[in-house]
């Protein structure tokens, strides 16, 4: 045989191997390509639980009525991170809106992302709970907004989702944040008080949280004073 058609012969068969094995799930890198296949009935109206990380990163599903927990982020502050689980919806870039409104002064704070949805074994879809980009971070403390402290008093949490063909489904109930992360507690009760002051140094070493010696004018650029998403 040739030589020419021996190296055609050779290439053409390396092009016939088989595909690789499908890359695992990662919401980080599949926004803009997603494949996942449609959760649930494409016809059926779309079902959606709210579930929210709780005090040491677990997963919680609250209701009317239930707590949710104040979580220190990355970025500094507290936030209430609220994600969701939902079918009969297309898992692929969805864009998740999450508040938090003050019954009293109206007020609210709010987050919105694009993700998708980690598909479970149930037919259901979710914000990962590894990934707290999953999840919608919604602004709480430093309490610049609300009438009273934003602990142990009803708030009022919507929770939002709609996918790429517009099929949309809301939740709204209310909530009761709170202070329980361990370690945290006093800080957290010092930043989400009602007469908390911009620049204010929280002490989580000082019962209450507030350092009586600090000066409330103290640097506001303080990271812990933050309250934006990842």
């Amino acid at each position: 045989m040739d030589k020419r058609w021996l190296a055609l012969a050779l290439v053409c068969a390396a092009c016939s191997s088989p595909d690789p094995p499908p890359e695992p799930y990662d919401a980080g890198i599949i926004i803009g390509g997603c494949k996942l296949a449609y959760l649930g009935d494409a016809s059926a109206e779309p079902i959606m639980d709210v579930i929210a990380l709780g005090p040491e990163g677990e997963i919680q599903t609250p209701t009317d009525g239930s707590d949710v927990s104040l979580i220190f982020p990355p970025q500094g502050g507290r936030v209430v991170f609220a994600g969701v689980r939902a079918t009969n919806i297309d898992p692929c870039a969805v864009r998740l809106a999450g508040s938090l409104r003050d019954p009293v002064s109206k007020q609210v704070r709010l987050d919105n992302r694009t993700i998708n949805l980690e598909p479970t074994d149930d037919g259901y879809g979710r914000s990962a709970p590894t990934d707290l980009s999953a999840f919608a971070n919604i602004p709480a403390c430093p309490n610049q907004w609300a009438d009273d402290d934003l602990f142990d008093k009803p708030y009022e949490l919507t929770v939002s989702l709609t996918d790429r063909d517009g099929k949309k489904i809301t939740k709204v109930m209310t909530v009761t944040p709170r202070c329980n992360e361990p370690g945290r507690e006093a800080e957290c009760l010092c930043m989400c008080a009602g007469e908390y002051v911009l620049g204010m140094q929280c002490d989580p070493t000082v019962d209450g949280g507030v350092d009586p010696d600090a000066d409330a004018g103290a640097d506001a650029s303080d990271p812990d004073a933050s309250g934006g998403p990842p």
